[in-house]
């Protein structure tokens, strides 16, 4: 972990928090639909905490996209990408899909261990993914993050995560007709990157 003052780490913690947000809300479904000025602020903040500078342009064509066509595009590449099983292989959005090649696996189950030690539950009735979803895990991170102290929690969960998350962007870049998701892959493996490193 780095050696950080105070002030230093709460402002990396803010970049943190809007991170998880941002990829939370971009690999949950449910969430693009009613997110998009949020969506539209956070890509207006990404482009100047950059965790890697070579993502410039790529952000701004994602931000582009979205000032000019909203979250439809998105959508449609979201269900094609995760949800559609014909065409090329599906990418997975689950923890079990990269550590037990199935969906509902042992990995669930720790999922659900580690929420446990907080004070969040899922609500079935707005989410109807799983405990194991990515984008689910990045709004949980967000949610530590955010109360401070559950420093011991969070690195649990991502560490437990991370390989799962990386598996995500590997999926992502190798599906040719990833455009959006391309980019926002991208920008979640640089995070993990240094999200590793913070650890």
């Amino acid at each position: 972990m780095f050696k950080l003052t105070t002030e230093e780490k709460e402002q990396i913690n803010k970049a943190r928090i809007l991170y998880y947000d941002f990829f939370s809300g971009v690999l949950v479904f449910e969430l693009l639909e009613g997110r998009l000025e949020v969506l539209k602020q956070q890509l207006e903040i990404l482009r100047t905490i950059f965790v890697n500078e070579d993502l410039e342009e790529e952000i701004e064509a994602l931000q582009n996209e979205i000032n000019k066509n909203g979250v439809q595009n998105l959508k449609e590449e979201h269900s094609r990408l995760f949800a559609l099983p014909f065409g090329e292989k599906q990418v997975g959005i689950h923890l079990s899909h990269y550590y037990e090649n199935c969906v509902g696996g042992e990995s669930l189950l720790k999922a659900r261990g580690l929420i446990k030690k907080s004070d969040i539950r899922l609500n079935r009735e707005y989410f109807k993914e799983g405990e194991e979803h990515l984008g689910f895990l990045c709004g949980f991170m967000c949610y530590l993050l955010q109360k401070g102290d559950s420093e011991d929690l969070a690195k649990e969960v991502f560490l437990f995560a991370k390989d799962a998350f990386l598996g995500l962007c590997k999926e992502i870049k190798e599906r040719s007709d990833a455009k959006y998701y391309r980019t926002i892959a991208l920008l979640l493996e640089s995070f993990m990157t240094f999200e590793v490193e913070y650890y």
